[in-house]
């Protein structure tokens, strides 16, 4: 099933958009359009953007001017990208050419250790993204990414087997350039360069031929030794030493003879100097545009087996369409990035973060709800089970009370209330061992039976069959399993403030039962 994107890269000069779908791997361009910025309007550009290409109903991600964003290397002793977010507002807020809350951040992993990382920062004006995004959004256009141009061409050499793990991308533009120092497979520092300041060459698109125009050639020379000067000062800057493979893009990079003046003017600092749309790339999928597959002579011959060019010819444009190679190549790319999901720089985030669509809100709404009736319905059915068993726990205690309670009273035959009706029978005992005046005595049985109880460990087997009050203090009779159990029977009473003496009258083994049946007798104080 296919999907439709929209890529869109602007620059300071050029707006260029393609709309592709992506279908088994495959990346199939049906539009594209190139918008000559010049001194207008972002406002303006974009209302001529929409009146050329359809930007509606599809996934649109976004490229801007890397000259639009500030750019910072630092070095951190974390590696978790969490953490680095968190900390990068307040390692940044000295070196900053505005206040830090004015910029929104976002930032990629340069080069990782076990426990430290090198990162590059990239920052842009809050309020520049945000006039930016409602411009957009007011033609129908909502990006669901915001990255910097040039760096979806850098991620696909990164991506390309065989290259060099050290090259400098340079995309060069009618006025400004890009550098981009790619280290170890990953990019390591971005700078935005003057180029051909004041129209000294004249760099332009020709709208008639739709292909790249100088108004004077004959400052091409030092216009392009400008630039090889700068680029050899930003190096040093970074601290870098060695030959480099350098990858030529961009309207300018496409020209004849550019490749051969860079590689002049760096000198040996240029191993090699090539056309990024030259170099050959191994691709997982055709790309097509307008449903039109390159012809036969275009594709790769034997000579070249695996390799097949990604960009001059990728694509088999209609008889009224024109593909114009270098210019169209930033948005290509983009859309490489978006199909390969590569990692790059994303400023869609904190409070410019996309709002989802009613259709991703209630798809959301579906993952979120269901789960969540699910787990009602299981928390429901585990207390009705709880409920279940505690029901059952509790009717089997209220079985064993009214059991206790017919054994301890048998005389009662009606139970209602067994905690109620053994208090009334307690209250009825205690009268009974009333004096002839109406007082308790200081110790009334029920009190000596509760002493007896709390003395004797709980954990012991006793049973206790007679129980004998007189005038000298009272006799216990009962069984239990062992000899050393009466034992522990005679220590635990001994304890009892009560008792003044414990002796054992009697203690045999039941030949019948196996049981020790036992006589205590006890002596209570003050008696």
């Amino acid at each position: 099933m296919s999907s439709k994107f929209l890529a869109i890269d602007i620059k300071h000069d050029l707006l260029t958009a393609i709309v592709f779908t992506v279908d088994a791997k495959a990346m199939h361009i049906i539009d594209q359009t190139m918008v000559i910025v010049a001194d207008r309007s972002f406002e303006e550009v974009l209302m001529e953007l929409s009146q050329k290409i359809d930007c509606q109903e599809a996934s649109c991600h976004i490229a801007f001017e890397a000259e639009s964003f500030f750019y910072r290397n630092l070095l951190l002793p974390f590696t978790d990208t969490k953490t680095i977010d968190k900390i990068l507002p307040f390692e940044l807020e000295e070196n900053t050419p505005v206040k830090i809350d004015r910029l929104l951040i976002d930032a990629m992993i340069a080069r990782e250790g076990k426990q430290k990382s090198q990162v590059i920062a990239a920052m842009i004006d809050r309020d520049l993204l945000a006039t930016r995004l409602a411009t957009l959004q007011a033609l129908g256009i909502d990006p669901e990414t915001v990255t910097i141009s040039g760096i979806p061409i850098a991620l696909r050499l990164t991506h390309t087997p065989d290259l060099p793990a050290d090259f400098l991308l340079l995309t060069l533009d009618l006025q400004r350039a890009t550098f981009i120092l790619v280290r170890s497979g990953h990019i390591s520092v971005i700078r935005p360069l003057v180029f051909d300041p004041g129209l000294q060459a004249g760099f332009h698109v020709d709208q008639d031929s739709k292909s790249i125009k100088v108004f004077r050639p004959e400052n091409s020379e030092n216009t392009f030794q400008a630039l090889c000067i700068a680029i050899q000062q930003t190096l040093q800057s970074v601290f870098h030493a060695g030959e480099l493979a350098v990858y030529l893009s961009g309207p300018v990079g496409a020209l004849p003879g550019t490749a051969d003046r860079i590689q002049a003017g760096l000198g040996n600092i240029c191993q090699s100097c090539t056309l990024v749309s030259g170099v050959p790339t191994v691709m997982d999928a055709p790309v097509s545009l307008a449903t039109g597959i390159a012809p036969a002579e275009e594709q790769p011959t034997q000579e070249q087996p695996t390799a097949i060019d990604s960009l001059v010819p990728p694509f088999m444009p209609t008889q009224d369409e024109k593909w114009l190679a270098g210019i169209m190549e930033d948005s290509v790319n983009l859309g490489w990035q978006i199909t390969k999901n590569w990692k790059g720089f994303n400023f869609r985030k904190e409070a410019f973060a996309t709002r989802k669509s009613f259709t991703d809100s209630r798809t959301l709404a579906f993952a979120i709800v269901l789960p969540l009736i699910s787990v009602v319905l299981l928390s429901i059915l585990y207390v009705w089970v709880d409920y279940t068993k505690l029901l059952k726990k509790q009717n089997e205690l209220n079985a064993q009370i009214h059991a206790v309670f017919a054994e301890t009273l048998p005389e009662i035959t009606r139970i209602v209330d067994p905690l109620q009706q053994l208090q009334v029978k307690i209250r009825e005992t205690k009268q009974t061992t009333m004096d002839k005046d109406g007082t308790l005595p200081a110790m009334t049985i029920l009190d000596m039976l509760a002493e007896i109880s709390a003395s004797i460990p709980g954990t012991l087997d006793v049973r206790l069959a007679h129980f004998v009050v007189d005038d000298n203090g009272l006799r216990l009779k009962g069984t239990t399993d062992t000899f050393n159990t009466v034992n522990a029977i005679k220590k635990g009473l001994e304890q009892s403030h009560v008792f003044s003496n414990v002796e054992i009258s009697a203690a045999n083994l039941d030949a019948k039962s196996s049981k020790i049946r036992f006589e205590l007798k006890l002596t209570m104080k003050g008696v």
